[in-house]
């Protein structure tokens, strides 16, 4: 064989080789692959907040017998308000519920210091507590 015939061998070899993927020469041609995020993606962010409705504020109490009727002022763009009501500051472990009012009456309330609180709520998200009250 002569310089230019081992000369196209090794071309066509090193070409072979190159196209075919290197150590893969017998693999099929596969369509792109889709990227995978790295493994500590950051989580997706928290809906804005920018909708979300002001904190109800002005909570009262009115106490008549055993009925407890809490009133407060309107929160612009809220749907509903959720009301907590605790034995203990910050808790709900007695009361944790929604009306569509700006009032709510609760009876059989037992003998016992009580604390109070209301969110507004809609569609973005719910607001900070109002001003915590403390009644008997």
């Amino acid at each position: 064989m002569n310089r230019t015939g081992l000369s196209c061998i090794v071309l066509v070899a090193l070409l072979a080789t190159a196209c075919a993927g290197g150590d893969d020469a017998g693999a099929l041609p596969t369509g792109p692959s889709t990227p995978t995020p790295p493994a500590s993606a950051p989580p997706a962010p928290p809906p804005s907040s920018s909708c979300a409705p002001s904190s109800p504020t002005g909570l009262t109490v009115a106490i008549t017998g055993s009925t407890r009727l809490f009133t407060w002022n309107t929160s612009a763009t809220a749907a509903d308000y959720f009301i907590q009501i605790g034995s203990s500051s910050g808790s709900s472990d007695l009361i944790y519920t929604n009306t569509s009012q700006t009032n709510y009456s609760w009876t059989g309330a037992g003998p016992g210091t009580y604390y109070a609180r209301v969110h507004a709520r809609n569609s973005c998200g719910s607001s900070a507590p109002s001003n915590q009250i403390v009644f008997n």
